[in-house]
């Protein structure tokens, strides 16, 4: 395991665990980090023994979203450069709802845009009560991604699910809890431990139950979730084409410019 890979995996007995490892960048995902991602999920599919999967980040972030300022560094090409970092990202999304194992993700810090959608994707998410759900995407004068809109609305119901994609775009973690975004809200300093002893419950249930109960509760979404994450796609790249969006990377980029 290096310090330098973008995603690295480690298996103990039945349980994988898959940690983002950009902390320098709270895990921000550029089109490099979502294919190695993209190519973790896969390997793990093929794993027999693997029977539970936990996602979680390195650092003070489960994951800040698109990595913006990878972005401005390719600001002549926006459209372009995005697309690359959507089409793996979006393959992650279905990858893990397609896993046959339940994916369990540990939301700490900030969850921004494309982080947000990631932990939605997972089929259980165990947050800290320091953990912020932020939707971010409108700042940047975009839609969504990575299914956001699509988790959003299944979960909240249309009026609420579009409300919280505008106008109420962040979230607490009681109140993430509160709405069905998330499973279980625990102390900062138990998130590993209280995920350890949920994993153990699942692992205690006979595998094909396990397994078979995943997929079934997955695949009544795969097909509407595939089409609709090409949707998004198209949106997200007819939005980055217009001079708004760029001069709003722009903006968020020499923001977060460290000051002398």
């Amino acid at each position: 395991m290096s310090s330098e890979q973008a995603v690295y995996s480690e298996q103990q007995g039945e349980v994988v665990t898959l940690t983002l490892n950009r902390p320098d960048r709270l895990n921000a995902l550029d089109h490099e980090m979502a294919g190695v991602l993209l190519s973790a999920i896969e390997d793990i599919a093929r794993t027999p023994s693997a029977r539970v999967l936990v996602l979680r980040g390195e650092g003070k972030s489960f994951c800040a979203g698109g990595d913006v300022a990878a972005m401005q560094a390719h600001s002549n090409e926006l459209p372009a450069f995005i697309e690359k970092t959507i089409t793996p990202f979006h393959a992650c999304i279905l990858a893990l709802q397609r896993l046959p194992m339940p994916v369990v993700a540990c939301a700490h810090g900030a969850l921004a845009g494309g982080g947000f959608s990631l932990a939605m994707a997972c089929d259980f998410v165990v947050a800290t009560r320091s953990a912020r759900f932020v939707v971010a995407y409108p700042k940047l004068g975009a839609p969504a991604d990575g299914g956001l809109s699509f988790f959003l609305v299944q979960r909240l119901g249309a009026a609420r699910g579009l409300e919280a994609l505008t106008t109420k775009g962040q979230f607490d973690a009681e109140t993430a809890l509160r709405l069905g975004l998330v499973n279980r809200v625990v102390d900062d300093d138990r998130l590993a431990q209280e995920t350890n002893q949920w994993v153990a419950e699942m692992l205690a249930l006979p595998p094909q139950s396990l397994r078979e109960l995943k997929t079934l509760v997955a695949v009544q979404s795969s097909t509407a979730l595939q089409a609709h994450l090409q949707r998004e796609k198209e949106a997200f790249l007819r939005c980055a084409a217009t001079p708004d969006f760029a001069a709003r990377v722009a903006a968020f980029t020499q923001k977060r410019q460290p000051r002398n």
